[in-house]
């Protein structure tokens, strides 16, 4: 248990109708209740001195009242010389408390819920300093309830990625690990892991009483079963990182093909300046939406062509740049122009797309007439059919070819995909799955450790070889969940929280 008292603002930076300061610790409810007080029966008079409302409130109440500024004297607010000073009336306030255990921390919590003004909280926070509160560090909130056995390890983790939540399902993904459901999964996972290798230990330490033969068949049945288990899990890795990081979507193509247009019409609103002259866009435009309840991060890319200008040449490389980075690849072609260009160009990025889904849109449909949209359309279905690059290779045929009019339906057709492909990818489908890197390693690890576990019972290694990998899968689960974690480890996953959680 910590033995100082910590304190933050808990709101976020800024003005607000409400500012909320958090104080946890075991010195919480009195440092709270030295600058507290209600307003007396009968009488316009506050009392700090001698009300003690904080201390007497019972356990998850809420009370209305005053916070005072008891002055530069001794706590009770009296000078060093002389009367008293007179308490400083600071802002009207409710007080709450939250005893421990049964509290967020786990140790006392008491808040105080004074208006939003920057002055005010400020203010308020400062008198508490003064009074022996030391300010919380990033996430300290949420890390001591963690040390205080109130929560695992990934559900403290999924607090942040909580407060972070853009959209509805990264909403639900985190709810749902900060529920326990991840902890549990890789809980029921340990158990049979670490009864694995306490069998294994009985048998080293007395190898008289059993038999090493059926020991080790034993093992592998249990370990093949968790390594199933384990490698079901890191498969979720992909639709965890969509949900909390966002898909990546490129609109990519040659210049005055559209993107701006496209992009702009799928955001809702004028985001890119859209003209008739070719290379308007000289940088990436990236915005976030929402589609299917999923983060959709959208890029606008500079057209590409072979400039000459220094500053779109920059432009060319980052819109190249952005094609290697994404998810998902939208390339526009020009359905009204010369469509050998854009089949080139296809051919020439092929090297960025490759392995990645791409909507190959065949743009302004709204400008070309019957016997253009055919033709048009047959040296697209003959390029796809035929067309080799530079050694021989068929170039990869897009995942869906589509004709479109951006100013038109063409960004709801677009959306429409991206929610197909969200689905088609596991996205929604509910379970727990593994949003953050350092779980998807953690878990590589522990398969890893499983795979050289079974590889030494099949060659009849001796036990100490197996044990010690079953060991090595044991400690990755608890890193995990947090049940053997270094010190290092915990304090670079809580600097990443906000301060006052």
């Amino acid at each position: 248990m910590n033995s100082d008292t910590i304190g933050a603002i808990s709101t976020p930076p800024g003005n607000g109708g409400i500012g909320i300061i958090r104080v946890s610790g075991p010195d919480a409810v009195n440092a709270v209740d030295g600058i507290f007080a209600s307003k007396r029966k009968n009488s316009e008079d506050y009392c700090i001195r001698t009300a003690h409302e904080v201390v007497r409130m019972s356990s998850f109440t809420l009370r209305h009242g005053y916070i005072f500024d008891p002055g530069d004297g001794a706590v009770d607010g009296s000078g060093t010389e002389g009367a008293p000073e007179a308490p400083e009336l600071v802002d009207e306030c409710l007080v709450s408390v939250m005893r421990g255990p049964r509290s967020y921390t786990g140790e006392d919590v008491v808040e105080i819920n004074t208006h939003g003004g920057t002055a005010v909280m400020k203010r308020v926070l400062g008198i508490l300093f003064r009074r022996g509160v030391r300010p919380a560090e990033p996430g300290e909130f949420t890390k001591r309830a963690f040390l205080n056995g109130r929560i695992d390890l990934t559900q403290a983790e999924a607090v942040a990625e909580l407060i972070q939540a853009r959209t509805e399902e990264s909403r639900r993904a985190a709810m749902d690990q900060m529920s326990g459901e991840l902890g549990r999964l890789i809980d029921s996972i340990c158990v049979r892991v670490n009864e694995t290798l306490a069998r294994l230990e009985v048998a080293i330490d007395y190898p008289e009483y059993d038999e090493d033969e059926q020991i080790i068949n034993e093992a592998i049945e249990s370990l093949s079963s968790a390594g199933e288990a384990l490698r079901e899990l890191a498969s979720t890795y992909e639709k965890g990182r969509i949900v909390r990081e966002g898909l990546r979507v490129a609109i990519s193509g040659r210049p005055n093909a559209g993107k701006s247009s496209l992009l702009n019409g799928l955001l809702g609103f004028g985001r890119a300046i859209v003209t008739d002259i070719p290379g308007t866009t000289r940088d990436t435009l990236e915005e976030s939406m929402d589609i299917s309840g999923f983060p959709v991060i959208l890029t606008d890319t500079a057209g590409l062509r072979n400039a000459s200008d220094p500053v779109e040449k920059l432009g060319v490389e980052r819109a190249r740049s952005e094609l290697r980075r994404a998810d998902v690849v939208v390339f526009l072609a020009d359905l009204s122009d010369n469509i050998d260009e854009d089949l080139e160009l296809y051919r020439e990025i092929s090297a960025e797309t490759a392995g990645k889904y791409v909507i190959f849109a065949l743009n302004k449909t709204d400008l070309t007439d019957g016997a253009c949209f055919e033709a048009q359309k047959r040296k697209v279905s003959e390029f796809f059919a035929s067309e080799e690059g530079e050694n021989g290779e068929k170039v990869g045929k897009p995942g869906e070819i589509l004709y479109i009019s951006a100013k038109n339906d063409g960004a709801k057709v677009i959306s429409d995909k991206i929610s197909e492909y969200l689905v088609a990818h596991g996205a929604g489908s509910g379970g727990s799955i593994i949003t953050g890197e350092r779980h998807k390693n953690l878990v590589d690890r522990a398969v890893a450790a499983i795979e050289r576990a079974i590889g030494s019972a099949a060659e009849k290694r001796p036990l100490d070889f197996i044990a010690y990998d079953v060991w090595e899968c044991a400690q990755a689960l608890g890193e995990i969940t947090g049940r053997n974690v270094t010190d290092e480890v915990i304090d670079t996953i809580f600097s990443k929280f906000c301060l006052g959680k």
